[in-house]
């Protein structure tokens, strides 16, 4: 039994990691990045506003860095309902339009979302990732040509620091559509 004991105390001060490591960033700096998401893409359209669907849900990975992960209809439509039974080819169209056109700004927010999440996630580490993925709404029905079915963006702390202050290219954050 003792033996057990003193083999864990000493994997636990092994160098490189341990199981006495905690955690780089705690779970309240996670819940305040969460809550900025939303809060931000909700805002994205302020007269004809994006749903959020759900909460955004965050993780730090030890070795990796944050994770973000949200779902949003950028172009709410009523759907099919009992009082609307139908969609229009008209209604198919304008919201495909809708979608295509606000592609541009929701990438550009979701940049800026990255780079104000550097400044305030402290504790990560420089060369750990911070990445926003954006997974996208459809109903059924809807046309889906050129529009991706998910946006993910990542970048290395220090990347998303000199881009926010204007020392790095914008473009040094990866963006990957699927």
């Amino acid at each position: 039994m003792r033996i057990a004991a003193l083999v864990s105390l000493l994997l636990c001060t092994l160098p490189g990691g341990s199981m006495a490591d905690k955690p780089r960033v705690n779970r309240g700096m996670i819940e305040a990045m969460e809550k900025s998401v939303d809060w931000r893409l909700q805002r994205l359209w302020p007269g004809d506003a994006a749903e959020v669907l759900g909460l955004t849900q965050g993780a730090y990975i030890n070795g990796y860095g944050v994770v973000f992960m949200s779902e949003i209809n950028i172009a709410p439509t009523a759907g099919i309902t009992p009082f609307h039974p139908t969609v229009t080819p008209d209604e198919i169209k304008r919201t495909h339009d809708k979608k295509i056109q606000r592609i541009a700004a929701l990438k550009d927010s979701m940049r800026e979302i990255l780079q104000d999440s550097a400044a305030s996630l402290d504790t990560v580490p420089d060369d750990q990732q911070v990445t926003l993925g954006v997974s996208l709404f459809y109903w059924t029905w809807e046309k889906r040509d050129g529009l991706p079915g998910q946006i993910v963006m990542h970048a290395s702390k220090k990347v998303l620091l000199q881009a926010k202050a204007g020392t790095a290219d914008k473009g040094a954050i990866v963006s990957d559509e699927f």
